[in-house]
């Protein structure tokens, strides 16, 4: 456990070392470290970006595309068979995730705005931020547009989380996602289109369903859901 801990604090600390000094890089800078059996990592870069990937265990698997300007990848993966796929198309946009346990799975694409017309184009600076411990926890997230930020943090096994972010026609996104599950079996979606949205899921428990749809401006959900098998759709805009 002493291993552990040094290992994610590593982590923590070589993606905040990237994370101080990009703007003073000329070039881009990919860091990977491996330490176990079959793992794997890609890594694609064009200018000035940064990723940093290190795995320990046994046929952990990690991609990371930069496409554009300036981007920032953390990855950290402890255990084994755990799955990241990262795609940054727009400019400026950061990730970091850690996956520790058997079996997670993450995909992760950040990309300029596809409205058409849209007057708040190729910025990007999307974040997102996932923790995954357990077995078999899925996360999928798609951020549109520029300025959104999503966060989720899964604790134990089976948990699922699908948020889809993507800006107005006429103003930034700047939408905020943040799933919390800790239990069994849950399951949390987000879907924000338009600008200034915030939603929050908290699953604490088993078999939890929740779905936030949110379409417009300044619209702000919270679902918080307490033991086994709760259900809530909260539909806004």
């Amino acid at each position: 456990m002493k291993t552990l801990r040094v290992f994610l604090i590593v982590v923590l600390a070589a993606v905040s070392i990237l994370a101080v000094s990009v703007p003073s890089l000329a070039e881009g800078v990919g860091i990977i470290t491996q330490m176990g059996v079959d793992n794997s990592a890609y890594v694609y870069q064009e200018l000035l970006s940064d990723v940093i990937i290190m795995q320990r265990g046994d046929e952990n698997s990690a991609s990371v595309e930069q496409e554009g300007a300036e981007h920032l990848a953390g990855v950290g993966q402890v255990g084994d068979q755990n799955e990241i796929e990262i795609k940054q198309l727009g400019q400026k946009d950061l990730i970091f995730a850690i996956q520790q346990g058997m079996g997670n799975s993450i995909n992760i694409t950040q990309m300029h705005s596809a409205a058409a017309g849209s007057t708040q184009r190729n910025i990007s600076d999307n974040d997102a931020f996932i923790y995954q411990s357990g077995l078999y926890n899925i996360v999928n997230l798609m951020q549109v547009g520029d300025d959104n930020t999503a966060s989720v943090y899964q604790i134990d096994d089976q948990n699922e989380a699908f948020i889809v972010q993507e800006q107005s026609i006429l103003a930034t996104g700047a939408n905020a996602a943040f799933v919390v599950q800790v239990g069994i079996g849950n399951w949390a979606a987000s879907q924000q289109l338009g600008a200034n949205q915030v939603s929050r899921s908290l699953q604490m428990g088993d078999e939890n369903s929740s779905l936030i749809n949110q379409e417009g401006i300044d619209n702000d959900a919270s679902v918080s859901q307490t033991g086994n098998q709760n259900s809530a759709i909260v539909n806004q805009g």
